[in-house]
């Protein structure tokens, strides 16, 4: 299967801000440096099997070839590995995991596991910043992030380097991370 190292499909972006063929957005503002593809703004790809350039459709209209296993038409996304995608309207983007095991907090504006329904506290747009730790966006990073007893959310790749350095407050309200 063809890809990259963020995703396994058979098309390539055409990126419109820079009219160059990547094989998602996270190889293009890598490769990119003054700017970042909105992969909502693609209107292209190229079919990686027989070279078609097309409009952003699940199957080559040259070839016939599926380019993923999963695609959103509004997100852009082609995938061939099954991660349980799916589409969250109300969060804008795809998310990983079975739409069956989360629920839309509209106050965090964030899907979060069915398990923690209960017992998350809400803490207004909390996705729509960065991670105190890496500075990175949360909202649409494919990195999964760790909602701590407090309602913060840190990156969980960032949340475990902190309990490695045994670091076990939240870096936001001080608060006791486990």
């Amino acid at each position: 299967m063809a890809g990259c190292q963020h995703y396994v499909r058979k098309c390539s972006f055409l990126a419109p801000c820079c009219n160059k063929i990547y094989p998602c957005r996270f190889c293009h503002d890598a490769a990119e440096q003054t700017h970042e593809l909105d992969r909502k703004t693609v209107q292209q790809v190229k079919c990686n099997q027989c070279g078609a350039l097309q409009s952003v459709v699940s199957h080559c209209s040259e070839c016939g070839i599926k380019f993923g296993f999963y695609f959103c038409s509004i997100c852009r996304l082609y995938d061939d590995r099954d991660k349980g995608q799916f589409h969250c309207d109300l969060c804008g983007v795809c998310r990983t995991g079975g739409k069956e095991k989360y629920f839309h907090c509209k106050r965090c504006d964030m899907c979060y596991p069915k398990s923690i329904r209960s017992s998350h506290r809400c803490i207004e747009k909390s996705s729509r910043s960065n991670c105190p730790i890496c500075m990175e966006d949360m909202h649409s990073s494919p990195i999964p992030c760790q909602v701590l007893r407090c309602g913060h959310l840190l990156h969980q790749t960032c949340f475990q380097a902190c309990l490695k350095s045994r670091h076990n407050q939240c870096p936001i309200c001080c608060t006791s991370m486990t």
